[in-house]
């Protein structure tokens, strides 16, 4: 087992914990149901139940179909550090990066160099699912929150503790769904490793860490940078980023759970009809997360060839 793996892997793991919280608290707190300190206890029992309950249907998405072969410890070590470096960048900008994209296109650039195999029509499907994630959330939130506007309750008590609920309980399922497929994704590429128990619990306590200790300042970023949003645009727009995540869990297919909450926030905030949804922050995110793949691409291939020469 490499020590700087694990050095490596936690480290990220807990940055990870920081970035993503945004996910699941972010939405919940800012739709004003519970606070974010709450918000992030409730990823952490998410992510939890995800990795463990679902997390194997993304072992082998990066070494098993993407790539026709195993990379090599040190490989492993420059995935890691590539896909660490960009959480940290990402963080200190405050946005959500997709940590899906860093560690994909890492693991591509470190094939690419030690000339494993790629299978880029499975490579070309993941890309596209990509793209279809944020869109999908989207058009379901803009649908779901059109639908729930019109549903009738007895009094404004009532509404706000219906979807009250609602809103912690999709909450709950955007953090099982990162569990499930994240965290899946980054057991199954450094599991071969570290061993895939013990990656397991390190990926839920390391990211819980990081959630409980840091998440609250990117999390306010989702909650408030992209739209005002109410109980029942909370709810849309949390529920439509899970199940859009969850459903490609079903299928093995590694997806950003970022790209799909940003997806659910706008087209909840669309459904309700704002009409400034934070256009820089966005320019910013598309930008990010048009250049991470790439990016982490060329920086595996520099590294290995800067150190293997």
């Amino acid at each position: 087992m490499s020590v700087l793996l694990a050095i490596l892997t936690t480290t990220m793991l807990v940055i990870t914990g920081a970035n993503n919280a945004s996910n699941s608290a972010g939405t919940v707190a800012g739709s004003k149901v519970i606070s974010y300190r709450n918000g992030v206890i409730i990823f952490i029992l998410g992510i939890a139940a995800g990795a463990v309950l679902e997390g194997w249907k993304l072992s082998n998405a990066v070494q098993g179909k993407a790539l026709h072969g195993v990379l090599e410890t040190f490989s492993l070590e420059v995935v890691m550090g590539v896909t660490f470096a960009m959480l940290i960048l990402a963080t200190t900008l405050r946005l959500p990066l997709p940590i899906t994209q860093a560690l994909y296109g890492a693991s591509l650039g470190s094939a690419l160099y030690m000339g494993i195999p790629i299978d880029w029509s499975n490579v070309s499907s993941v890309f596209l699912s990509w793209l279809a994630t944020p869109i999908s959330a989207m058009f379901i939130a803009y649908v779901l929150t059109k639908i729930t506007r019109k549903l009738m309750f007895k009094g404004v008590s009532e509404t706000i503790v219906t979807y009250g609920i609602l809103t912690i309980g999709t909450s709950f399922y955007t953090a099982y769904a990162l569990g499930a497929n994240t965290l899946g994704l980054i057991v199954g590429v450094v599991g071969i490793d570290l061993g895939g128990f013990q990656t397991l619990i390190l990926a839920i306590v390391a990211t819980s860490l990081g959630g409980f200790l840091m998440g609250e300042r990117v999390a306010r970023t989702v909650g408030e940078g992209m739209a005002s949003l109410g109980p029942a645009t909370g709810f849309s727009s949390q529920f439509s980023a899970a199940l859009v995540v969850h459903l490609f869990t079903q299928a093995g297919i590694p997806v950003s759970i970022s790209h799909s909450v940003i997806g659910g926030v706008l087209g909840g905030g669309l459904g309700k009809g704002f009409r400034a949804l934070g256009k820089g922050f966005l320019v910013r995110l598309i930008i990010l997360w048009t250049l991470v793949p790439g990016f982490s691409l060329i920086m595996a291939w520099i590294m290995h060839g800067a150190i293997l020469g």
